[in-house]
């Protein structure tokens, strides 16, 4: 191999490295020998004067290895020029043109290796000595990159880029660069050019830029135009459902505080109007479960952004929407026995034992025989239909269904002849297991505290445009089981049915944040459990139908219920445990071994139709973030 083989390739990304092309010869006009049949072959050396190589350049295919792409698998290697190998990375994006104008294969960077150019010998101590006192010399190696192709991007370097399946094979020696042009990158991995910042384009952690500017991922979340009231095309990603996962430590409330934030806009959605079947247009109600009591803070704008006139104006640039939401409300849940938490200014909610009516489950963490079950449901109906029968419960100034008030109706029936116990043929034994099951604090305690109950003021809490906010961590165990999932099935079950709906939940587009989704919707261990669980499904299957879209939250992903999981279609994953990321399918397999490495706010995200990518989020939260 010659000297100065390292000049050649840094300058004809085409250049033939083997030894024969080099010893071809050649006259003085330029070209080869003649081939047999008389074919002048032209001469593959470098013009002198040729030009550095441009930034992007990497290298060109191989042709010394076999190329091919199929319909299951490809070989598409790349041999990386000496001056590039400092800037290569797993995950790169890389363009190889097609001959004819305008057409290039679009792929990721997948695998990079070394192969010594000669037969190396570096198998003993002395070169270790040798090698620890002098530089590598790239030229004695070769960097290959072996790609994957995503796309064919047709009408490259035109205003209307298309993006094609790879049914075309590059040509050996084609150049190949890294992809720094944002038409090709937005059309390559059909990332939108606007909608929801998630995020910085990035690649090993650091964020890409095209043009000396960070490249932002945006979810597509189209809605009704301002201006002329047309439908927008796409469905918005609100309504089809996101995870966000990520171990402690990892900046899962920050990367989510900044997300959420987008979904604060004037944009509207159309909805149908449950009593009169007109479509309207209305703004989006978030609601966040708010364990941590962390979300409020979302009231508030960040001193750090305010006072950064940089970070203003790069915020700006890409849309991201920034500063404290001016409508934000915090309802704080009453339940007897707890402090309410420091959330700087808050209402009151208070959850009505009604909730219980057509749902007995509510009253069932735990699960029954099935003739415990029977008798515990037709305890509950027959005190309904005696409360509405009566316009109230008789003898007693009660103008709504009370949790107390059922437990006296039941004393009141603790005799083996009572008309409820003989109609519903309910024995001795079975009546005691009844009462001692639904006779429990927890239920004292979240029912009926305070004044402010959810059906009276749900269209405070639910208006449209409004971020509501629910913490929950004075709340522990059954307690808070009980008002969260109380809260849920209030909200899914009147979004999905059809009778007697509440037409603040109906009629309103909404998006429900659940931290710490995992102790909610995890797999069911209790008839209450499998009740919320059973509604859940149907609400994420149905949910771009009534406009409701579900944000789940979590570090235990692998815990959520599978049917959850698999209607959930935007992904975001940040750094996991090794553990976990074995467990949870839905988390694209060339990330897998990464995950567990990612750094505080690195991600991966798959959102629908768009490739699974790498995105880094903002170092700053975009409103006050305390922790």
């Amino acid at each position: 191999m010659s000297d100065n083989i390292d000049d050649i390739l840094n300058n004809d990304p085409v250049a033939d490295d083997s030894e024969e092309s080099e010893q071809t010869p050649t006259d003085e006009s330029g070209v080869t020998d003649t081939e047999p049949d008389g074919t002048e072959v032209p001469e593959r050396t470098v013009p002198s004067g040729a030009s550095t190589p441009a930034d992007d350049e990497l290298g060109h295919v191989l042709a010394s290895e076999e190329i091919h792409v199929s319909r299951r698998d490809y070989q598409v290697n790349a041999f990386i020029r000496t001056g590039a190998r400092e800037g290569i990375r797993l995950g790169d994006y890389v363009q190889i043109p097609y001959p004819d104008e305008g057409s290039e294969l679009f792929a990721v960077t997948d695998s990079l290796r070394y192969e010594p150019y000669t037969d190396l010998d570096d198998k003993s101590d002395a070169h270790n000595q040798i090698s620890a006192h002098v530089e590598l010399d790239e030229s004695e190696y070769v960097q290959v990159a072996e790609l994957e192709p995503l796309a064919i991007l047709k009408n490259v370097g035109s205003d209307d880029i298309e993006s094609g399946i790879v049914n075309r094979i590059p040509k050996p020696n084609s150049p190949a660069r890294l992809a720094r042009d944002e038409d090709c990158l937005r059309t390559g991995l059909n990332i939108p050019g606007e909608g929801i910042f998630t995020g910085w384009l990035s690649v090993g952690g650091e964020p890409m830029t095209v043009n000396n500017e960070n490249f932002p991922y945006y979810l597509s979340n189209p809605g009704i135009d301002r201006e002329t009231g047309a439908v927008e095309d796409g469905e918005p990603a609100v309504f089809r459902h996101a995870l966000v996962a990520g171990s402690t430590g990892k900046g899962k409330t920050h990367f989510t505080k900044n997300v959420l934030r987008q979904f604060v806009s004037e944009k509207r959605y159309p909805i149908r109007h449950h009593d009169t079947g007109e479509e309207e247009q209305r703004r989006l109600n978030l609601v966040i479960i708010d364990p941590e009591n962390e979300y409020w803070e979302m009231r508030e704008d960040n001193d750090a952004v305010v006072d950064n006139d940089a970070v203003q104006q790069e915020l700006r640039r890409h849309n991201i929407k920034h500063g404290g939401v001016d409508d934000l409300n915090v309802f704080v849940p009453q339940v007897a026995g707890t402090n309410a938490p420091s959330t700087m200014e808050s209402r009151e909610l208070s959850i009505p034992f009604e909730i219980v009516r057509g749902r007995p489950e509510m009253l069932m963490p735990y699960t029954p025989t099935e003739v415990t079950r029977g008798a515990i449901e037709d305890c509950i109906n027959a005190y309904f239909s005696c409360f509405d029968s009566q316009g109230g419960y008789p003898d007693r100034s009660v103008n709504r269904p009370k949790y107390a008030d059922f437990l006296e109706f039941l004393e009141e029936h603790d005799d083996d002849e009572s008309r409820l116990r003989e109609e519903n043929n309910i024995a001795g034994g079975t009546w005691s297991a009844v009462n001692r099951r639904v006779d429990r604090d927890t239920f004292r305690q979240v029912f009926d505290q305070g004044t402010a109950f959810l059906p009276d003021i749900s269209d405070t809490v639910f208006r449209e445009g409004q971020v509501t906010v629910i913490p929950t961590s004075h709340l522990n165990g059954g307690k808070e089981s009980l008002t969260v999932l109380s809260i849920l099935s209030y909200i899914i079950e009147n979004k999905i049915d059809d009778y007697q709906v509440d037409p603040a939940v109906r009629d309103t587009p909404m998006l429900v944040a659940v931290d710490e989704a995992h102790n909610y919707l995890a797999s069911a261990s209790s008839l209450r459990e499998e009740y919320i669980l059973r509604r859940a499904r149907v609400a994420v299957k149905q949910g771009r139908k009534y406009k409701l879209g579900l944000c789940l939250i979590t570090q235990n992903p692998d815990d959520v219920d599978d049917d959850v999981i698999k209607q959930i279609n935007t992904n975001i994953f940040l750094g996991l445990k090794a553990e976990v990321v074995d467990d949870v399918p839905s988390i694209p397999s060339e990330f897998k071994k990464d995950l567990p490495n990612f750094g505080k706010g690195q991600a991966v995200v798959k959102a629908p139709d768009v490739e699974a990518v790498e995105v880094k989020g903002l170092p700053y939260c975009v409103t006050r973030h305390g922790n």
